[in-house]
């Protein structure tokens, strides 16, 4: 074994609620032979990826020190093998997740919903749980209809009433009850669990409260002085360290409900602010005061104070990873604000949907979006009005965002973690039953990584066959969501110089998701298998993925250059669309907008595109083809925006 760490990766990882489990042990095989650079995640993949950076700075900040001392316990990846110990303690995530006041029926019903119980079960706690959580409503409604049935026809009509009154009680009970939860998720913030304990002196921590804890303890901060993006990127160099602009990356994925879209953390263009009563709901008191004190003087709009939400290297990690693992009902979403109106210097109201200004410069899908919400480029002397935009689970949108710190030639590999749930025919378990001991060997045998070029590019395939006709509807409609969420993420992750990189994790229904009550052998079984996907990882070939990933880009660029030739071989033309293709190759007439800002910039240009076109010809007319031979799915280049 290694003593001094020699390779450089990075590392991408999954969402999957508790399934997140596998990831430290995952990352501890790895450490011992991987220095990490850039670390992403989505959901419960971005906790690991943030606990994972964090023991990143720590364990720099050691080796830093000098000190021949082996690394304290609770700083860098002595800390995080603490961190795996924790959570594969059984009860230790179940009381993590702490209901706020009032959700406590709704979330253990939530629960036992999607666990592994048997239907019978699952429907006495379904009507358990309507007269918990709407007792009164219940009672009053059964008295209601016994007490007509007695009106109509005395005794007699009591007892024919008394099974319609039953039935119709809890009916009306069961609406009566989702009205009450979907109250209390609205004042906690669209969740049932905010992050912190609802009692303050509670002595469990709740999920947000224990992972400022485990980020400061990894990293070697004190809790007063939460961890930033900052210091994350000028974190210690180790000697003989590849020069990069960041010693450590990290990029999560949160989903913008409010706009519709995906966005990667830390913000870097965006602008919003944040409510400190809210903030305190969802974050610890250190959190917030430095956010207050980053922010500077707020914001006082309609008698709120809105403070500024730092960004990029200001950052909080824990407000970042929050905003990842909101997961929609189970967890409060994260609230935000923009701008909905400013007041112009000239006394004008400039709206939400201002024109774009052509010098402005839209690098990226969120920065063209905050432009266009908070007016774009125009001088502003005030902010009339706020509106309220919702930030929820990554996974809804990108649930393994392979495309972290994707380079057309890599420097050094991406590895990435998935998690697979097999399915039977009859929707039980693929896997073996993980209430029995789960052998070395065995857990070896779930994590699977392509060591072949041919491999790994098969289609998955989900049956929605079920016995009950209800069950079936039910597994075809979640089907279809499921198709919504993962298209992309599953495609790109079967290309090849792509599917190389990804160890797959086979995880029965029974363990991880939303199941929060594992059994201490459910959980020793996951952990092995993390193990079992980290020391997989040290058979990948960075050999044979870069000579794959220049043949991607060989056969992509050759193709993409016979394209753009091929466009200026119009015939006949247009006259009406010439204009156009002058502006482009000549300059003249000048371009009606994103001119460039100086003459060399345009020359260059110009230079470009018939460098291009004449490439594109030679390939077309002489070759040879770069795409004869090369992997398959062929890849295409093609503009797409930044998230």
């Amino acid at each position: 074994m290694s003593q001094t760490p020699t390779r450089y990766c990075d590392l991408v990882m999954k969402g999957g609620i508790t399934s997140g489990v596998v990831y430290p042990n995952a990352v501890l095989a790895l450490s011992r032979d991987f220095r990490f650079k850039n670390i992403g995640g989505t959901s419960a993949g971005a906790i690991a990826a943030a606990a994972t950076a964090a023991a990143a700075l720590g364990d720099r900040k050691h080796a830093a020190s000098g000190s021949d001392a082996p690394c304290p316990p609770t700083l860098g990846f002595a800390g995080l093998g603490r961190v795996a110990a924790q959570l594969s303690s059984q009860g230790f995530i179940f009381n993590l997740f702490q209901p706020a006041r009032g959700a406590r029926s709704a979330y253990r019903l939530i629960v036992m919903l999607a666990g592994n119980a048997g239907p019978l079960r699952k429907g006495l706690a379904a009507a358990v749980a309507v007269v918990a959580i709407a007792p009164l409503e219940t009672l009053l409604l059964l008295g209601l209809f016994l007490g007509f049935g007695f009106w109509l026809a005395g005794s007699p009509g009591l007892a024919a009433a008394a099974l319609p009154s039953v039935v119709c009680a809890y009916l009306g009970a069961a609406v009566c009850a989702v009205l009450r939860v979907a109250r209390t998720a609205r004042r906690n913030l669209l969740g049932l669990c905010s992050g912190l304990a609802p009692r303050e002196g509670s002595e469990k921590p709740a999920l947000t409260e224990w992972l400022h804890g485990i980020l400061q303890s990894l990293s070697g901060k004190p809790v007063s002085e939460p961890l930033l993006f900052g210091d994350l990127w000028t974190a210690p160099r180790y000697p003989g360290e590849p020069e990069t602009d960041r010693a450590i990356s990290l990029q999560m994925i949160t989903t913008g409900v409010s706009h519709h879209e995906p966005r990667t953390l830390p913000f870097t263009d965006a602008t919003f602010w944040f409510l400190r009563e809210e903030f305190d709901l969802l974050f610890p008191n250190a959190v917030v005061d430095a956010m207050v004190v980053m922010a500077g003087p707020p914001d006082r709009v309609d008698g709120r104070d809105y403070y500024r939400l730092p960004v990029e290297g200001r950052m909080p990690v824990l407000v970042a990873m929050r905003m990842s693992l909101s997961f929609p009902l189970l967890i409060s979403a994260v609230p935000l604000h923009e701008p909905a109106a400013r007041r112009t210097p000239l006394g004008g109201m400039e709206g939400e949907t201002s024109d774009d200004s052509e010098e402005t410069n839209e690098n990226s899908l969120g920065q063209s979006t905050d432009s266009l919400a908070t007016g774009g480029d125009a001088p502003v002397s005030s902010i009339e009005r706020f509106r309220i935009c919702w930030f929820s689970d990554g996974g809804v949108s990108s649930n393994f965002p392979l495309h972290l710190f994707d380079a057309p030639l890599p420097r050094w590999p991406t590895f990435a973690i998935n998690l697979v749930y097999p399915q039977g025919n009859d929707g039980a378990s693929a896997t073996e039953n993980p209430e029995l001991p789960l052998p070395r060997d065995r857990a070896e045998a779930a994590v699977w990584l392509p060591l072949h070029n041919n491999r790994g590019w098969q289609r998955s395939y989900s049956s929605i066959a079920r016995r009950l006709a209800l069950a079936e509807m039910s597994s075809f409609l979640f089907g279809i969501i499921s198709t919504m969420q993962n298209w992309r993420d599953l495609l790109q992750s079967r290309a090849p110089g792509q599917r190389d990189r990804i160890v797959h994790i086979s995880l029965d229904r029974t363990e991880g998701g939303m199941n929060l009550d594992m059994s201490q052998e459910i959980l020793d079984s996951i952990s092995r298998k993390g193990t079992a996907a980290g020391e997989r990882l040290y058979q990948f070939s960075f050999a044979n993925h870069h000579w794959v990933r220049w043949r991607n880009v060989a056969s992509g660029l050759q193709r993409y250059s016979i394209r753009i030739a091929a466009s200026t071989k119009l015939a006949p033309p247009i006259p009406a669309y010439a204009p156009a293709f002058e502006a482009v190759r000549a300059g003249a007439p000048p371009p009606v907008s994103y001119k460039f800002r100086s003459a060399a910039a345009e020359a260059a240009s110009q230079k470009l595109f018939a460098d291009l076109v004449a490439q594109g010809n030679e390939w077309a007319d002489l070759g040879p083809d770069l795409s004869d031979g090369t992997p398959r799915p062929l890849p295409q280049m093609q503009i797409t925006p930044i998230y």
